[in-house]
């Protein structure tokens, strides 16, 4: 077994992990992504502001800042509350509700495909129903050739 430290990062590969990752939901999946993107625009925030922790938590009445440590490790739940508040504290957008044209700054690839797994998902199943309804139709079709 090799040491980690001579382990090749950009070729190694375990079939352990490959397999806990295809254990991975489409939902937790987008769930990470949304909560990793809220904390990274938040630390953005406080930097842009020349904030540290502590100043957001006065500014929110938190008696502790380990919350907003909590928040920033991108694995919390956020309330809607709780979202409008550090909003309005840090003066920036965190949500974009009624704006569903523009692209999501959060997104990967800035809104020009599916922005979560979910929506893939979504998309695949309505094409897998038309693909079965073409097909039906194209069954009932051949049924009326007649042969000679």
């Amino acid at each position: 077994m090799k040491r980690f430290d001579e382990i090749d990062e950009h070729n190694y590969s375990s079939d352990l992990i490959d397999e806990m990752f295809k254990l991975i939901t489409p939902e937790a999946q987008a769930k990470t992504h949304y909560r990793m993107g809220l904390a990274a625009k938040i630390d953005d925030a406080l930097k842009a502001k020349g904030w540290k922790n502590q100043d957001l938590a006065k500014a929110l009445n938190i008696k502790s800042s380990s919350l907003v440590s909590k928040w920033l490790s991108g694995t919390h739940n956020f309330t809607v509350d709780t979202l409008v508040l550090i909003q309005m504290a840090l003066g920036i957008q965190l949500l974009d509700v009624g704006e569903e044209d523009k692209p999501n700054a959060t997104s990967p690839d800035n809104g020009n495909t599916p922005n979560a797994p979910v929506e893939l998902a979504k998309n695949i199943d309505a094409i897998k129903q038309s693909l079965t309804s073409v097909a039906n139709s194209n069954q009932k079709s051949f049924a009326t050739i007649n042969y000679k």
